[in-house]
């Protein structure tokens, strides 16, 4: 008999009532039951807990509980859990026990085909590990040998990359995983994430200075030019700073309240009448909202999805607000700490929202190409894995507008760049924006990165199929070489085509007898000698 044991205690000493936190209206313990219950192999399901709620739980997923002893609480090792639970059933009635932890919900492993492995292999002791090779608490695999510590023993690993929940954020991380927006986001019928072409914005910021004729071409000429988005930033100066604040950008200090004024005149009939244009023109057209009235305004208007820039990150009213419309929201990292990023991300998933995605950024405008870090992009895709990744490239553009493509590269799905139709203008961010023809250039550079990348497959690919067969060379007679006669190394070389022998196999070859006559520049084969009566001579 196959049992699979799950341990789940009352208390937890870090994260309170960890295993009844419930993920899609299911705690942590029946998503445990569940993930058994998908399996042929295992014969009996138990659920050790000192918890009357966790017993109701697993009576209810259709587990066998068993009520452990106060002597197994606290922090009790594992392995006397299990050990307590396979007494109670009979050692003798069980030839391997599987635990599992459901403060692991988003395992991923087939456990059917881990039980075979370690009956074919005999294995007495499996246990998993991360994709850093830390052990977790996704499955432990025992034979009763293991479970009884009865030397010696036979022990291997199996990689399951599942988070281990110690914290809130790590709840929040394995509900995300679990959730359909975890891989891909949908936005006005174009899907985001892996195996998807790269979501392209065109930042417009206020570079439209206000002048609604000027905001509609810059659309236009987006579109025209293949971006999929294009995004502007909606507030009003009095709500966005105080008086006494100055410019942080380069160019004349003023007071910030002073720039600010010139650039918030749009109101809902302005966006309103960029939505539709947008719309018209099939590019999808929302706005970055600097406080909750601006946020209301646009999902009133019907936005499809938003930005939340750097600097309002720590903001939790707005953050909450915008996550709150349950539509896809753009997370901007700049200048923030890995607390303060993992605090608004905790924030927008508590809302019920996983329609997220970080965007590596650098905040300075412009970002000096030194201080640009794409790597930020793989760091943020390393800790937060689950989640989509995208850049916001604040450097100024280059000639050939290759930095967003390394971006794409290094495995941003989403890539945004300030946007403007004339870089000499001035007023706003135009100095540091690209303009329509930057666009076009960008978006054939990230269009080509793409197409190279590939899938990183191993193995011979298909477009390699003919060069192989022509340029690879096989062993062939460097000289006529009679019947009977003993080949030597000197009588054979390897010229294409790969019609013959590959050349690992010269060594079957030397030292045996011709059993034909073979003519100079004659591919060889195996049956062209005769094999001795060593039995690995002709293998």
């Amino acid at each position: 008999m196959i049992v699979a044991v799950i341990p789940a205690k009352r208390h937890s000493s870090r994260l309170a009532d960890k295993n009844l936190l419930e993920i899609d209206g299911l705690s942590l313990v029946a998503h445990a039951i569940r993930y058994v219950g998908r399996f042929k192999s295992v014969d009996k399901i138990v659920v050790s807990t000192d918890s009357e709620e966790v017993a109701e739980i697993a009576g209810e997923n259709g587990a066998m509980v068993h009520l452990r002893g106060q002597e197994l609480g606290g922090e009790a090792p594992l392995v006397e859990v299990y050990r307590d639970v396979a007494e109670k059933l009979g050692l003798e009635n069980i030839s391997f026990l599987v635990g599992i932890q459901p403060d692991h919900p988003n395992r991923k492993s087939d456990l059917d085909t881990l039980l075979k492995y370690v009956k074919d292999n005999r294995i007495d002791d499996l246990c998993t590990v991360d994709r850093h090779c830390m052990r977790n608490g996704a499955l432990r695999i025992m034979s009763m040998k293991a479970l009884t510590a009865a030397p010696p023993l036979r022990s291997s690993i199996a990689q399951d990359d599942c988070i281990n929940i110690h914290t809130a954020f790590d709840f929040a991380l394995a509900a995300h995983e679990m959730s359909p927006h975890s891989k891909e986001i949908a936005v006005g019928g174009k899907m985001i994430g892996e195996g998807h072409p790269t979501f392209v914005i065109a930042e417009a910021a206020c570079n439209h200075m206000c002048e609604l004729e000027t905001a509609k071409e810059m659309i236009s000429l987006a579109a025209e030019a293949g971006a999929d988005a294009i995004k502007f930033q909606t507030y009003k100066a009095e709500r966005l700073t105080r008086k006494g604040a100055m410019t942080y950008w380069r160019g004349k200090r003023i007071p910030q309240i002073e720039y600010y004024r010139k650039l918030d005149r749009f109101g809902a009939p302005e966006y309103e009448a960029l939505i539709k244009h947008g719309r018209e023109k099939g590019i999808i057209t929302f706005s970055t909202p600097f406080d909750v009235e601006s946020a209301e305004m646009l999902n009133d208007l019907g936005a499809l999805i938003f930005k939340i820039a750097s600097c309002d990150l720590p903001d939790s009213r707005l953050l909450k607000c915008v996550a709150g419309f349950g539509k896809p929201v753009i997370l901007s990292t700049g200048g923030s700490t890995i607390e303060e990023i993992e605090r608004a991300v905790g924030i927008i998933f508590s809302t019920g929202n996983h329609q997220l995605i970080l965007m590596a950024c650098t905040l300075s405008y412009p970002a000096a190409n030194e201080d640009a870090n794409l790597l930020r992009i793989r760091a943020l895709k390393e800790r937060y894995s689950g989640i989509i990744v995208g850049l916001s490239d604040h450097t100024e553009p280059d000639a050939h507008m290759v930095i967003p493509a390394l971006g794409v590269a290094l495995g941003a799905k989403v890539i945004e760049k300030h946007y403007t139709l004339d870089r000499k203008l001035s007023g706003s961010g135009h100095f540091f924006s690209m303009n329509p023809e930057d666009l076009k250039k960008m978006l054939r550079n990230v269009r080509l990165a793409e197409s190279v990348l590939g899938d990183g497959a191993l193995g011979v690919a298909e477009a390699e199929n003919s060069a192989r067969a022509s340029a690879r060379r096989s062993i062939v007679a460097e000289r006529d070489i009679r019947r009977g006669e003993t080949i030597g190394s000197s009588m054979l070389g390897m010229k294409r085509p790969a019609e013959g022998l590959p050349g690992w196999m010269m060594n079957a070859l030397i030292d045996k007898r011709a059993k034909t006559n073979i003519q100079a520049d004659q591919a060889i084969s195996m049956d062209m000698v005769e094999c001795s009566r060593r039995r690995d001579s002709c293998q």
